[in-house]
């Protein structure tokens, strides 16, 4: 019968549960684990377990029939969305794999590296799909798989076994270029532990640059001998497998390809959600419709501009009679002269700032070490430039030719004193320069110190 209660979430690290025909090997392994902080649930049959496997964060399973397993797993499959873990030694792996689990563990290792892969494995993300994940539009994913060592034997052996387990080819990095920018292309990075364990700084130094890179890579270590103390190491320090370097051995060929499409899993599935997380934080930032950055994001920047102590100006540009457009030709029109203006701004003010759609038909330009003098010049360079600018759009009764003006207002950071202006203030007084061209007739730049008109 099923025995331990499932409770206590809140002092556990995880969920376990622990199916095993042979009462000694299971309580051996239920005492291991909640001797590690897990709550564990323990059952001696698939059948007896399958009903609480939305329970738990694991299933530990252990049948030393190799077709007895694979059939354990199929039952098991169709319950369970969480990591099933094969509880095998050497010779059973390459048949669990096949069988289909998430992961092998020795029964015969240490409590250090037991806990050390339990931490990893309950701390990676479901799986969405047991496959590659189909890439989301625009998402070029990696495929390749990179091995950092400065070892040609090495090199050799594993650059033949890979190309045998996965038809990919192996890239050799050494240890050196390790420190620098890694391809995008790499899914997978193995990292030679060395004969000294000297591979693991480069570990912890290529994780720390992949994080910072916002990269998703997958980290294995290749381990020259079994060290529990440098595996659970490895682990910890940002690895999500470890290796035996005669993992590469023809007998092993089997196990070798399946931890190596996991780890290519992995690696995928981590880039596309760091891809996803990159597009949802810049469309955070971008105005949908003319590609401009929006209010938020400009708002930063100009912040970013006041605290570097530099001084910066701002315009403030308002398409003039713009309500009357979507009145008389529809709203299509108007969006086509927002995209128009946009455009036209962003090719101005590229390489001296920034330029960004403020709200309705208003449209802001940071203008960073720009002083009034240069400010302004560029303000009546756009003014000019889209004035002259006819924008073709599509009306309520056919394509329509528009003639577009702007009113710009220009505020600095600095005032006539050489004091350095709150960035509330320099908005403040680069609007009202707008609400005085604008009043003063509009297709006007006016300084907001002093009028100036085009």
């Amino acid at each position: 019968m099923l025995s331990e209660t499932l409770r206590g979430k809140g002092d556990m690290l995880g969920r376990l549960l622990v199916i095993d025909g042979d009462v000694t090997s299971r309580f051996t392994m239920k005492a291991r684990l909640t001797a590690a902080n897990h709550k564990v649930l323990t059952a001696n049959s698939v059948a007896e377990a399958c009903m609480h496997c939305d329970t738990v964060n694991a299933v530990l399973l252990r049948n030393p029939d190799a077709r007895a397993l694979a059939h354990d797993v199929a039952l098991l499959r169709p319950k369970a969305a969480v990591p099933v873990i094969a509880i095998c030694d050497s010779s059973q792996r390459s048949a669990a794999f096949r069988a289909g689990v998430d992961h092998v563990l020795d029964p015969h290792c240490s409590d250090l590296v037991l806990r050390a892969r339990l931490r990893s494995w309950l701390a990676q993300p479901a799986e969405s799909n047991p496959g590659f994940a189909e890439p989301s539009s625009g998402f070029d994913y990696p495929d390749q798989i990179a091995l950092v060592t400065d070892e040609a034997t090495l090199s050799s052996e594993w650059r033949q076994a890979i190309a045998e387990a996965t038809g990919r080819p192996l890239h050799i990095v050494s240890s050196q270029a390790a420190f620098g920018k890694i391809a995008a292309n790499f899914a997978v990075v193995l990292v030679d532990g060395g004969q000294q364990g000297e591979g693991m700084q480069h570990l912890a130094d290529l994780r720390a640059r992949l994080a910072a890179d916002g990269r998703g890579t997958a980290l294995a270590l290749l381990q020259r001998k079994p060290l529990p103390e440098q595996e659970a190491q490895a682990l910890d320090f940002g690895a999500i497998e470890v290796l035996p370097t005669r993992l590469s051995a023809l007998e092993r060929r089997g196990e070798l390809t399946a931890r190596l499409n996991w780890l290519l899993r992995r690696g995928i599935e981590a880039e596309q959600r760091q891809s996803d997380a990159r597009l949802a934080r810049q469309l955070a930032t971008l105005d949908p419709l003319t590609g401009l950055a929006n209010r938020r994001r400009i708002s930063a920047d100009i912040a970013a501009a006041a605290k570097s102590g530099d001084g910066y100006s701002v315009l403030m540009i308002d398409i003039d009679r713009f309500k009357s457009i979507n009145d008389t030709y529809g709203h299509a029109a108007g969006d086509a002269v927002l995209v128009s203006v946009a455009a036209t701004l962003a090719g101005l003010v590229e390489g001296r700032g920034k330029v960004a759609r403020y709200g309705g038909e208003e449209f802001l330009a940071l203008l960073p070490h720009a002083e009034e003098t240069m400010a302004v010049s560029l303000a009546e360079r756009i003014r000019y430039e889209l004035a002259a600018l006819p924008v073709q759009a599509r009306g309520l009764t056919g394509m329509v030719e528009l003639k577009v003006s702007v009113s710009i207002g220009v505020a600095v950071s600095e005032n006539r004193y050489g004091v350095r202006q709150s960035t509330d203030l320099v908005l403040r007084q680069a609007d009202a320069a707008l609400l005085a061209a604008k009043a003063a007739g509009r297709d006007l730049v006016m300084l907001s110190r002093e009028p100036h008109a085009a």
